[in-house]
């Protein structure tokens, strides 16, 4: 069964899309179909093919680097404010990274092909893609940096505040396991650094939930990477938002 064409007439809830001129949009809305993702379900692996950009509305998406013997690392982290399948822009049918839905929920998704041909007819479009580019070569490189020089702490401290920022909420629904899993960390590292911060009293964890409980503190213990990822999205067109 095909999924629903999107609505023309609902709001626009995608971000990188709602800055888009007008007309712009207009030729853009026919060619999407909104699609209802679940957690940890996967959308693009490391060198397969893409065959669909997304531009999610209410889901979020994890982009892995997967290394040998199937150890990952989280690259960065995309919701309404952006849009995955980034390769077919520049030329690319094939994705560099494996992508998962980290956060369960909506997203609207285009075929490759037409995405392609948008890109070649609209202006506005193609420069906000090539800033896009940028934010996400810098959240790859930090991530990387970040694994390298800082402690699993200050690791998880940066992920919590850059997937709440993006999902808009203090509570992050994750599980141990998972996050274990896409911060290239142990169980037992990934449950030190779990029982650290609940001991600080700057999280609660339960039932595969996180909640922020002291923003401010989580804040002060963060590490600068969080911080240079957070400047250069205030200069972006369309700036991830804090949470409410």
């Amino acid at each position: 069964m095909p999924y629903p064409k999107y609505d023309p007439n609902a709001p626009m809830e995608n971000r990188f899309l709602a800055a888009l001129p007008p007309e712009e949009l207009e030729r853009i809305l026919p060619k999407l179909e909104e699609v209802e993702l679940k957690f940890g379900e996967k959308i693009y692996e490391r060198g397969g093919m893409i065959e669909y950009v997304y531009f999610p509305t209410g889901s979020l998406f994890s982009r892995l680097a997967v290394g040998p013997d199937e150890l990952t690392l989280e690259m960065g982290v995309v919701g309404r404010e952006g849009m995955m399948g980034y390769p077919v822009f520049v030329g690319d049918s094939r994705s560099e990274f494996r992508v998962i839905v980290l956060g369960s929920g909506k997203a609207m998704r285009m075929s490759a092909a037409d995405f392609k041909a948008v890109c070649k007819q609209d202006v506005t479009l193609r420069q906000m893609m090539l800033r896009f580019g940028q934010l996400r070569f810098m959240q790859a490189s930090l991530a990387s940096a970040c694994h390298r020089v800082h402690g699993v702490e200050k690791r998880l401290i940066r992920w919590l505040l850059m997937t709440s920022d993006r999902l808009q909420s203090d509570e992050i629904p994750v599980t141990n396991t998972f996050l274990s899993f896409i911060l290239g960390l142990s169980p037992k590292e990934a449950t030190a650094a779990v029982d650290s911060l609940k001991k600080r009293e700057l999280i609660r964890y339960s039932k595969g939930c996180f909640e922020i409980i002291d923003r401010k503190n989580l804040l002060a213990s963060a590490c600068q990477c969080y911080t240079l990822i957070r400047n250069e999205e205030n200069t972006y067109p369309v700036p991830v938002t804090l949470p409410a």
